[in-house]
């Protein structure tokens, strides 16, 4: 039987996690998958995708944001096949930033003029749909470090849009 790796958190703050990877078996290992799931909206989590080579491995994942839930899962690429998943939960560090405020203006019958208040020097995410079914499961999405941005849009529809 295969187990499951070990996810160590060794330390955090309020944009990054760093963490070890390892397994305790004899068995070959050629790497890692791991996901990182957050969830920043009631309507909307967000997954980021690492591939890790090796037996053994500290990561370290930044530009996160600060006072944040994370969910890190994990298996292990054996010569025998896929381990198990593992999970590790983590809150980043910091106080959580605002909501920005967001104004949203059609200029013409295809695009959407975006602008909102908020920190300086990070990333936003603008997700926009139809329904907030398609927001939930599958929104079109951009981002900018800037606080505006135009998008094109289908005509004769209207838009939910979240930053």
């Amino acid at each position: 039987v295969i187990p499951p790796p070990i996810i160590r958190i060794e330390s955090y703050t309020e944009d990054s996690i760093s963490f070890s990877l390892k397994m305790n078996t004899n068995i070959k290992v050629s790497g890692y998958v791991v996901n990182i799931y957050w969830t920043f909206d009631t309507h909307r989590q967000e997954k980021r995708t690492l591939t890790v080579e090796g037996e053994k491995s500290v990561q370290k994942v930044a530009n996160l944001t600060a006072h944040t839930p994370y969910e890190i899962s994990a298996w292990a690429k054996t010569e025998l096949g896929d381990s198990p998943l593992s999970f590790v939960h983590i809150v980043t560090g910091g106080t959580r930033p605002a909501s920005p405020s967001l104004k949203a203006r059609a200029i013409n019958q295809t695009a959407v003029e975006c602008n909102w208040t908020g920190p300086r020097n990070v990333v936003y995410g603008i997700f926009y749909a139809t329904s907030f079914l398609e927001l939930y499961r599958s929104p079109h999405n951009a981002t900018t470090t800037s606080h505006n941005i135009t998008v094109i849009v289908q005509r004769d529809e209207q838009y939910l849009f979240l930053v």
